[in-house]
Protein backbone atom coordinates (compact mmCIF):
# COMPACT_ATOMS: atom_id res chain seq x y z
CA UNK A 1 0.00 0.00 0.00
CA UNK A 2 2.63 2.56 1.03
CA UNK A 3 4.80 1.70 -1.98
CA UNK A 4 1.87 2.45 -4.27
CA UNK A 5 1.54 5.87 -2.62
CA UNK A 6 5.24 6.45 -3.29
CA UNK A 7 4.76 5.49 -6.94
CA UNK A 8 2.02 8.09 -7.26
CA UNK A 9 4.65 10.69 -6.32
CA UNK A 10 7.31 9.48 -8.75
CA UNK A 11 6.93 12.49 -11.04
CA UNK A 12 7.57 14.79 -8.07
CA UNK A 13 10.70 12.82 -7.18
CA UNK A 14 12.05 13.27 -10.71
CA UNK A 15 11.66 17.04 -10.53
CA UNK A 16 14.62 17.34 -8.17
CA UNK A 17 17.81 18.63 -9.82
CA UNK A 18 19.75 18.90 -6.55
CA UNK A 19 19.71 22.67 -6.21
CA UNK A 20 19.81 22.15 -2.40
CA UNK A 21 17.20 24.85 -1.79
CA UNK A 22 15.45 22.29 0.45
CA UNK A 23 18.30 22.76 2.95
CA UNK A 24 17.91 26.51 3.43
CA UNK A 25 15.58 29.44 3.57
CA UNK A 26 15.20 30.92 0.05
CA UNK A 27 18.02 33.42 -0.47
CA UNK A 28 15.77 36.49 -0.99
CA UNK A 29 14.36 35.90 2.51
CA UNK A 30 17.73 35.58 4.29
CA UNK A 31 18.42 38.54 6.59
CA UNK A 32 21.52 37.21 8.36
CA UNK A 33 23.65 34.48 6.70
CA UNK A 34 24.22 32.95 10.14
CA UNK A 35 20.52 32.08 10.17
CA UNK A 36 20.07 30.97 6.59
CA UNK A 37 19.74 27.23 7.27
CA UNK A 38 16.31 25.71 6.87
CA UNK A 39 16.66 21.95 7.31
CA UNK A 40 17.64 20.93 10.87
CA UNK A 41 18.88 17.45 9.92
CA UNK A 42 21.04 18.69 7.02
CA UNK A 43 22.41 21.35 9.34
CA UNK A 44 23.45 18.75 11.92
CA UNK A 45 24.50 15.76 9.82
CA UNK A 46 25.99 17.58 6.77
CA UNK A 47 25.07 14.88 4.28
CA UNK A 48 22.77 15.24 1.27
CA UNK A 49 20.80 12.09 2.06
CA UNK A 50 19.22 13.79 5.08
CA UNK A 51 17.74 16.60 2.98
CA UNK A 52 14.39 16.69 1.21
CA UNK A 53 16.23 16.10 -2.05
CA UNK A 54 18.14 13.14 -0.62
CA UNK A 55 14.95 11.51 0.61
CA UNK A 56 13.33 12.02 -2.80
CA UNK A 57 16.28 10.32 -4.50
CA UNK A 58 16.12 7.39 -2.05
CA UNK A 59 12.36 7.12 -2.57
CA UNK A 60 12.86 7.07 -6.34
CA UNK A 61 15.43 4.30 -5.97
CA UNK A 62 12.90 2.30 -3.94
CA UNK A 63 10.16 2.82 -6.50
CA UNK A 64 12.47 1.72 -9.32
CA UNK A 65 13.72 -1.32 -7.41
CA UNK A 66 17.33 -0.21 -7.16
CA UNK A 67 17.39 -0.44 -3.35
CA UNK A 68 15.40 -2.09 -0.59
CA UNK A 69 14.41 -0.85 2.84
CA UNK A 70 17.06 -1.49 5.49
CA UNK A 71 18.00 -0.09 8.88
CA UNK A 72 20.30 2.57 7.45
CA UNK A 73 17.58 3.91 5.16
CA UNK A 74 15.14 3.96 8.06
CA UNK A 75 17.55 5.81 10.35
CA UNK A 76 18.27 8.51 7.75
CA UNK A 77 14.60 8.93 6.90
CA UNK A 78 13.45 9.28 10.51
CA UNK A 79 16.28 11.61 11.50
CA UNK A 80 13.97 14.40 10.40
CA UNK A 81 11.52 16.57 12.34
CA UNK A 82 8.87 16.37 9.56
CA UNK A 83 8.69 20.16 9.70
CA UNK A 84 8.04 20.61 5.96
CA UNK A 85 10.53 23.43 5.41
CA UNK A 86 12.04 21.49 2.49
CA UNK A 87 8.60 21.47 0.87
CA UNK A 88 7.92 25.20 0.94
CA UNK A 89 11.52 26.11 0.09
CA UNK A 90 11.47 23.77 -2.91
CA UNK A 91 8.21 25.34 -4.06
CA UNK A 92 9.94 28.71 -4.12
CA UNK A 93 11.29 27.72 -7.56
CA UNK A 94 9.42 24.55 -8.60
CA UNK A 95 6.29 22.52 -7.98
CA UNK A 96 7.07 19.30 -6.15
CA UNK A 97 5.55 17.64 -3.07
CA UNK A 98 8.67 17.04 -0.96
CA UNK A 99 6.79 16.65 2.33
CA UNK A 100 4.33 14.16 0.85
CA UNK A 101 7.27 12.10 -0.42
CA UNK A 102 8.92 12.18 3.00
CA UNK A 103 5.79 10.96 4.77
CA UNK A 104 4.98 8.26 2.19
CA UNK A 105 8.57 7.05 2.53
CA UNK A 106 8.14 6.78 6.31
CA UNK A 107 4.91 4.86 5.89
CA UNK A 108 6.54 2.41 3.48
CA UNK A 109 9.46 1.85 5.85
CA UNK A 110 7.08 1.12 8.74
CA UNK A 111 5.05 -1.21 6.53
CA UNK A 112 8.25 -3.10 5.71
CA UNK A 113 8.89 -3.69 9.42
CA UNK A 114 11.56 -1.06 10.05
CA UNK A 115 9.71 1.30 12.39
CA UNK A 116 11.94 3.03 14.91
CA UNK A 117 12.17 1.02 18.13
CA UNK A 118 11.84 4.21 20.18
CA UNK A 119 8.46 4.94 18.60
CA UNK A 120 6.80 1.55 19.07
CA UNK A 121 5.83 1.88 22.77
CA UNK A 122 4.30 5.31 22.10
CA UNK A 123 2.20 3.98 19.22
CA UNK A 124 1.12 0.95 21.25
CA UNK A 125 -0.04 3.26 24.07
CA UNK A 126 -1.86 5.50 21.60
CA UNK A 127 -3.73 2.54 20.17
CA UNK A 128 -4.57 1.00 23.55
CA UNK A 129 -5.25 4.07 25.69
CA UNK A 130 -5.78 6.88 23.17
CA UNK A 131 -2.78 8.62 24.69
CA UNK A 132 0.87 8.21 23.55
CA UNK A 133 2.00 8.54 27.17
CA UNK A 134 -0.10 5.54 28.24
CA UNK A 135 -2.85 5.35 30.83
CA UNK A 136 -2.61 8.53 32.90
CA UNK A 137 -5.00 10.48 35.04
CA UNK A 138 -6.22 13.60 33.25
CA UNK A 139 -5.57 16.64 35.45
CA UNK A 140 -8.03 18.75 33.45
CA UNK A 141 -10.99 16.85 34.81
CA UNK A 142 -9.95 18.05 38.26
CA UNK A 143 -9.55 21.75 37.50
CA UNK A 144 -12.52 21.79 35.13
CA UNK A 145 -14.78 20.58 37.92
CA UNK A 146 -13.21 23.03 40.36
CA UNK A 147 -13.71 25.95 37.94
CA UNK A 148 -17.18 24.88 36.85
CA UNK A 149 -16.13 24.23 33.25
CA UNK A 150 -18.64 22.19 31.25
CA UNK A 151 -17.82 18.54 30.57
CA UNK A 152 -19.27 17.83 27.16
CA UNK A 153 -20.55 14.33 27.89
CA UNK A 154 -22.88 15.78 30.51
CA UNK A 155 -23.58 19.28 29.13
CA UNK A 156 -23.82 21.08 25.82
CA UNK A 157 -21.93 24.08 24.45
CA UNK A 158 -21.29 25.49 20.96
CA UNK A 159 -17.52 25.60 21.50
CA UNK A 160 -15.22 22.71 22.42
CA UNK A 161 -11.84 23.62 23.93
CA UNK A 162 -9.64 20.76 22.70
CA UNK A 163 -6.78 20.60 25.17
CA UNK A 164 -5.08 17.49 23.76
CA UNK A 165 -3.14 14.77 25.54
CA UNK A 166 0.26 16.27 26.33
CA UNK A 167 -1.06 17.93 29.47
CA UNK A 168 -1.25 14.50 31.15
CA UNK A 169 2.54 14.17 31.13
CA UNK A 170 3.57 17.85 31.16
CA UNK A 171 2.35 20.13 33.99
CA UNK A 172 3.17 23.29 32.03
CA UNK A 173 0.96 22.16 29.14
CA UNK A 174 -1.84 21.49 31.59
CA UNK A 175 -1.43 24.98 33.03
CA UNK A 176 -1.69 26.49 29.53
CA UNK A 177 -4.93 24.53 29.00
CA UNK A 178 -6.31 25.75 32.33
CA UNK A 179 -5.41 29.35 31.55
CA UNK A 180 -7.00 29.05 28.11
CA UNK A 181 -10.23 27.97 29.82
CA UNK A 182 -10.08 30.91 32.25
CA UNK A 183 -9.52 33.38 29.41
CA UNK A 184 -12.50 32.04 27.44
CA UNK A 185 -14.64 32.16 30.54
CA UNK A 186 -13.64 35.77 31.20
CA UNK A 187 -14.61 36.65 27.62
CA UNK A 188 -18.03 35.07 28.08
CA UNK A 189 -17.51 32.18 25.65
CA UNK A 190 -19.89 29.24 26.14
CA UNK A 191 -17.56 26.26 25.94
CA UNK A 192 -16.72 22.87 27.39
CA UNK A 193 -13.89 20.34 27.36
CA UNK A 194 -13.68 16.72 26.27
CA UNK A 195 -15.04 13.98 28.54
CA UNK A 196 -13.33 10.71 29.48
CA UNK A 197 -9.87 12.09 29.94
CA UNK A 198 -7.34 13.51 27.51
CA UNK A 199 -7.68 12.58 23.86
CA UNK A 200 -4.77 12.60 21.42
CA UNK A 201 -5.15 14.05 17.94
CA UNK A 202 -2.97 11.18 16.70
CA UNK A 203 -0.23 13.38 15.26
CA UNK A 204 2.60 11.28 16.78
CA UNK A 205 1.41 8.37 14.62
CA UNK A 206 1.43 10.58 11.52
CA UNK A 207 4.93 11.82 12.33
CA UNK A 208 6.30 8.32 12.78
CA UNK A 209 4.84 6.73 9.67
CA UNK A 210 2.10 4.69 11.37
CA UNK A 211 -0.58 5.56 8.85
CA UNK A 212 -3.25 3.10 10.03
CA UNK A 213 -2.88 4.20 13.67
CA UNK A 214 -3.18 7.86 12.67
CA UNK A 215 -6.21 7.26 10.46
CA UNK A 216 -7.93 5.29 13.23
CA UNK A 217 -7.22 7.96 15.87
CA UNK A 218 -8.40 10.72 13.53
CA UNK A 219 -11.65 8.97 12.61
CA UNK A 220 -12.44 8.20 16.23
CA UNK A 221 -11.83 11.78 17.34
CA UNK A 222 -13.87 13.27 14.50
CA UNK A 223 -16.73 10.91 15.38
CA UNK A 224 -16.62 12.24 18.93
CA UNK A 225 -16.51 15.86 17.74
CA UNK A 226 -19.47 15.32 15.43
CA UNK A 227 -21.41 13.46 18.13
CA UNK A 228 -21.12 16.44 20.47
CA UNK A 229 -22.79 18.70 17.94
CA UNK A 230 -20.32 21.54 18.55
CA UNK A 231 -20.03 24.43 16.14
CA UNK A 232 -16.36 25.19 16.78
CA UNK A 233 -13.37 23.15 17.95
CA UNK A 234 -10.61 25.28 19.47
CA UNK A 235 -7.21 23.58 19.71
CA UNK A 236 -4.89 24.81 22.45
CA UNK A 237 -1.74 23.41 20.81
CA UNK A 238 -0.52 24.34 17.35
CA UNK A 239 0.41 20.74 16.61
CA UNK A 240 -3.18 19.60 17.22
CA UNK A 241 -4.49 22.36 14.95
CA UNK A 242 -2.19 21.24 12.14
CA UNK A 243 -3.25 17.62 12.51
CA UNK A 244 -6.99 18.32 12.53
CA UNK A 245 -7.12 21.07 9.92
CA UNK A 246 -4.51 19.80 7.49
CA UNK A 247 -3.98 16.05 7.88
CA UNK A 248 -7.44 14.77 8.87
CA UNK A 249 -9.08 15.59 5.51
CA UNK A 250 -6.33 13.65 3.72
CA UNK A 251 -6.01 10.62 6.01
CA UNK A 252 -9.49 10.40 7.52
CA UNK A 253 -12.14 13.11 7.29
CA UNK A 254 -12.64 16.65 8.46
CA UNK A 255 -14.99 17.35 11.39
CA UNK A 256 -18.27 19.11 10.71
CA UNK A 257 -17.31 21.85 13.15
CA UNK A 258 -15.11 24.81 12.32
CA UNK A 259 -11.58 24.26 13.63
CA UNK A 260 -9.61 27.14 15.16
CA UNK A 261 -6.44 27.58 17.13
CA UNK A 262 -6.70 29.31 20.48
CA UNK A 263 -4.76 32.31 19.09
CA UNK A 264 -7.33 32.79 16.33
CA UNK A 265 -10.14 32.95 18.85
CA UNK A 266 -8.23 35.07 21.39
CA UNK A 267 -7.22 37.58 18.72
CA UNK A 268 -10.88 37.95 17.74
CA UNK A 269 -12.03 38.32 21.36
CA UNK A 270 -9.37 40.96 22.05
CA UNK A 271 -10.24 42.91 18.90
CA UNK A 272 -13.96 42.83 19.72
CA UNK A 273 -13.30 44.13 23.22
CA UNK A 274 -14.62 41.00 24.90
CA UNK A 275 -11.22 40.20 26.41
CA UNK A 276 -9.60 43.38 27.75
CA UNK A 277 -5.86 43.34 28.50
CA UNK A 278 -5.42 46.07 31.13
CA UNK A 279 -2.13 44.96 32.66
CA UNK A 280 1.13 46.08 30.96
CA UNK A 281 3.72 43.36 30.35
CA UNK A 282 7.13 45.02 30.28
CA UNK A 283 9.22 42.49 28.37
CA UNK A 284 11.10 42.17 25.08
CA UNK A 285 9.90 39.04 23.32
CA UNK A 286 10.15 37.26 20.00
CA UNK A 287 7.75 34.75 18.51
CA UNK A 288 8.47 31.27 17.15
CA UNK A 289 6.09 30.09 14.42
CA UNK A 290 5.29 26.41 15.10
CA UNK A 291 5.56 24.29 11.95
CA UNK A 292 2.14 22.68 12.38
CA UNK A 293 0.42 25.94 13.22
CA UNK A 294 2.10 27.62 10.27
CA UNK A 295 3.15 25.98 7.01
CA UNK A 296 1.73 22.57 7.97
CA UNK A 297 -1.79 23.80 8.81
CA UNK A 298 -3.15 24.36 5.32
CA UNK A 299 -6.05 22.06 4.34
CA UNK A 300 -5.24 19.80 1.38
CA UNK A 301 -6.22 21.06 -2.05
CA UNK A 302 -8.22 18.90 -4.44
CA UNK A 303 -6.81 18.35 -7.92
CA UNK A 304 -7.93 16.06 -10.69
CA UNK A 305 -5.65 15.80 -13.67
CA UNK A 306 -2.65 13.96 -15.02
CA UNK A 307 1.11 14.23 -15.15
CA UNK A 308 2.60 14.72 -18.61
CA UNK A 309 6.13 14.77 -20.00
CA UNK A 310 7.53 17.12 -22.60
CA UNK A 311 10.91 16.95 -24.36
CA UNK A 312 11.21 13.44 -22.91
CA UNK A 313 12.37 14.86 -19.60
CA UNK A 314 10.21 17.66 -18.20
CA UNK A 315 7.16 16.78 -16.10
CA UNK A 316 4.13 19.04 -15.90
CA UNK A 317 0.49 18.75 -14.85
CA UNK A 318 -2.61 19.20 -16.95
CA UNK A 319 -4.55 21.15 -15.79
CA UNK A 320 -1.98 23.04 -13.66
CA UNK A 321 -1.94 21.70 -10.13
CA UNK A 322 -2.64 24.19 -7.35
CA UNK A 323 -0.31 23.60 -4.41
CA UNK A 324 -0.07 24.55 -0.76
CA UNK A 325 2.99 26.74 -0.28
CA UNK A 326 2.73 27.34 3.45
CA UNK A 327 1.58 30.95 3.13
CA UNK A 328 -1.93 30.44 4.54
CA UNK A 329 -0.94 29.14 7.96
CA UNK A 330 -1.88 30.78 11.26
CA UNK A 331 0.67 33.59 11.30
CA UNK A 332 -1.11 36.87 11.92
CA UNK A 333 -3.37 36.07 14.92
CA UNK A 334 -0.45 35.44 17.34
CA UNK A 335 1.23 38.63 16.16
CA UNK A 336 -1.98 40.63 16.57
CA UNK A 337 -2.17 39.36 20.14
CA UNK A 338 1.43 40.32 20.93
CA UNK A 339 0.91 43.80 19.48
CA UNK A 340 -2.23 44.24 21.58
CA UNK A 341 -0.43 43.64 24.90
CA UNK A 342 0.55 46.92 26.53
CA UNK A 343 4.22 47.41 27.31
CA UNK A 344 5.35 44.41 25.25
CA UNK A 345 8.34 44.99 22.97
CA UNK A 346 7.87 42.47 20.16
CA UNK A 347 10.74 41.81 17.74
CA UNK A 348 10.76 39.32 14.88
CA UNK A 349 13.40 36.66 14.30
CA UNK A 350 14.98 36.29 10.86
CA UNK A 351 13.28 33.03 9.84
CA UNK A 352 9.55 33.50 10.26
CA UNK A 353 6.15 32.46 8.93
CA UNK A 354 6.39 29.75 6.24
CA UNK A 355 10.19 29.77 6.48
CA UNK A 356 10.31 29.48 10.25
CA UNK A 357 13.08 27.28 11.63
CA UNK A 358 11.78 24.20 13.42
CA UNK A 359 11.90 23.83 17.22
CA UNK A 360 13.12 20.22 16.94
CA UNK A 361 10.17 18.76 18.86
CA UNK A 362 8.31 17.07 16.00
CA UNK A 363 8.62 13.99 13.85
CA UNK A 364 9.21 11.66 16.79
CA UNK A 365 12.77 13.04 16.89
CA UNK A 366 12.99 13.73 20.66
CA UNK A 367 12.50 9.99 21.27
CA UNK A 368 14.65 8.58 18.48
CA UNK A 369 17.30 11.25 17.84
CA UNK A 370 17.52 13.45 20.97
CA UNK A 371 20.75 15.04 19.76
CA UNK A 372 18.89 16.36 16.69
CA UNK A 373 16.00 17.64 18.82
CA UNK A 374 18.39 19.50 21.11
CA UNK A 375 20.63 20.87 18.33
CA UNK A 376 17.61 22.25 16.49
CA UNK A 377 16.18 23.91 19.59
CA UNK A 378 19.50 25.54 20.49
CA UNK A 379 19.81 26.91 16.96
CA UNK A 380 16.40 28.54 17.29
CA UNK A 381 17.21 29.92 20.74
CA UNK A 382 20.44 31.42 19.38
CA UNK A 383 18.38 33.24 16.78
CA UNK A 384 16.03 34.58 19.46
CA UNK A 385 19.01 35.90 21.42
CA UNK A 386 20.53 37.42 18.28
CA UNK A 387 17.53 39.72 17.81
CA UNK A 388 17.79 40.88 21.43
CA UNK A 389 14.78 39.07 22.87
CA UNK A 390 14.71 38.19 26.56
CA UNK A 391 11.85 35.71 26.21
CA UNK A 392 10.75 33.31 23.46
CA UNK A 393 7.01 32.94 22.89
CA UNK A 394 5.37 30.13 20.95
CA UNK A 395 1.90 28.61 20.52
CA UNK A 396 2.47 24.85 20.53
CA UNK A 397 3.02 22.47 23.44
CA UNK A 398 5.67 20.44 21.56
CA UNK A 399 7.59 23.60 20.65
CA UNK A 400 7.49 25.01 24.16
CA UNK A 401 8.53 21.71 25.74
CA UNK A 402 11.49 21.08 23.41
CA UNK A 403 12.75 24.67 23.34
CA UNK A 404 12.61 24.92 27.13
CA UNK A 405 13.85 21.39 27.81
CA UNK A 406 16.89 21.64 25.52
CA UNK A 407 18.51 24.31 27.67
CA UNK A 408 20.39 24.02 30.93
CA UNK A 409 24.07 23.52 30.21
CA UNK A 410 26.19 25.74 32.48
CA UNK A 411 28.02 27.31 29.54
CA UNK A 412 24.78 28.41 27.85
CA UNK A 413 22.63 31.31 29.00
CA UNK A 414 19.05 30.12 29.33
CA UNK A 415 16.06 31.91 27.86
CA UNK A 416 12.53 31.65 29.27
CA UNK A 417 10.12 29.97 26.84
CA UNK A 418 6.40 30.51 27.33
CA UNK A 419 3.17 29.80 25.52
CA UNK A 420 1.43 32.89 24.16
CA UNK A 421 -1.55 32.02 26.38
CA UNK A 422 0.67 32.74 29.39
CA UNK A 423 1.26 36.31 28.21
CA UNK A 424 -2.43 36.89 27.47
CA UNK A 425 -3.30 35.52 30.90
CA UNK A 426 -0.86 37.92 32.54
CA UNK A 427 -2.09 40.89 30.49
CA UNK A 428 -5.71 40.01 31.28
CA UNK A 429 -4.77 40.15 34.98
CA UNK A 430 -6.63 36.99 35.94
CA UNK A 431 -5.67 35.99 39.50
CA UNK A 432 -2.57 38.14 39.14
CA UNK A 433 -1.26 35.74 36.47
CA UNK A 434 2.42 36.20 35.71
CA UNK A 435 4.14 34.64 32.69
CA UNK A 436 7.49 34.95 34.44
CA UNK A 437 6.29 32.55 37.10
CA UNK A 438 5.00 30.28 34.33
CA UNK A 439 8.41 30.28 32.69
CA UNK A 440 10.09 29.20 35.96
CA UNK A 441 7.56 26.47 36.78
Amino acid sequence: MALSRLKELEADMKKCFRCSLCKMAPLPTVVDPKFGDGCPCSNLYHFHGYSGSGKSIMALSLVNGRIKVDRTLADITFACTACGLCDVSCKFIMEAERHAINMALREHIVEEGFAMAAHRPMIADLQEFGNPAGRMEDPALGWAKELGIKIMSQQRAPVLLFTGCMRCSDPRTDEVARRSALLLRKAGVDFGIMPEGASCCGLPAYWTGHRDAFTKAANELVTRFDGMGVETVVAVSGSCLGAIRSKYPEYARAPKAKVLHITELLAELIQDGRLPLPRPVERKVTYHDPCYLGRQSEPPLEWKGEYKVTRNCMNYTEPPKEMNRGVNGVYEPPRRILRAIKGLDFVEMHRIREYSYCCGGGGGVPLSFPELARSTALGRLDEAKAVGAEMLVTACSHCRANLAGSQGLPERQTMPVVDIVDLVYEAASIDGGDARNAARS
